[in-house]
């Protein structure tokens, strides 16, 4: 089971990756809580929803078939962009949700069971005490995906003392 503290960590850190994802995109217009919870939508372009993933690897990314309730996973959401936070491009890849579950239909091997998550790409696993089934991909499987379009970190930030604009330095 999940501590309160793992669980309170997750919320802020996906609360972080959200707070940068609609700094990158100037049009994002926060959903509403329960649109955030019932539809896996994060944000509005427009009439086009986007679930933010944050927390993500190249050689580990999660996608959700199966929640820990046993409900549909955010993969089957109303969402029609899901973008992956990945700070080895430089920001999120944003791919078209109906695309990524059709590439999994085809693509995962539904009929294996994994118990270890070390063995989970391109299979399914489910956690200990849990009712979900996920699986893991990679960088290059989302690269495969038609709509795969990287999305650029914010270049610049205001500066509180002063309200200006500046350029993030790395260095």
């Amino acid at each position: 089971m999940v501590s309160k503290e793992r669980r309170k960590q997750s919320w802020k850190d996906g609360g972080v990756s959200a707070t940068r994802y609609d700094r990158a995109c100037k049009d994002a217009r926060k959903s509403s809580r329960d649109e955030d919870i019932n539809l896996h939508i994060d944000f509005w372009h427009g009439t086009d929803g986007v679930d933010v993933k944050g927390n993500n690897l190249p050689d580990e990314i999660w996608v959700e078939f199966r929640n820990v309730n046993g409900n549909l996973g955010w993969v089957c959401g109303e969402a029609k962009w899901i973008a992956f936070e990945m700070p080895e491009v430089g920001g999120y890849i944003r791919v078209e949700r109906e695309e990524l579950l059709q590439w999994c239909l085809k693509n995962v091997n539904f009929d294996a069971c994994v118990q270890l998550k070390a063995d989970a790409y391109r299979k399914i696993y489910q956690r200990l005490d849990r009712k979900d089934k996920i699986t893991m991909l990679a960088l290059h499987d989302l690269k495969a995906l038609n709509s795969y379009k990287v999305i650029q970190y914010l270049e610049t930030y205001i500066d509180p003392k002063d309200l200006t604009r500046r350029k993030i330095e790395l260095s």
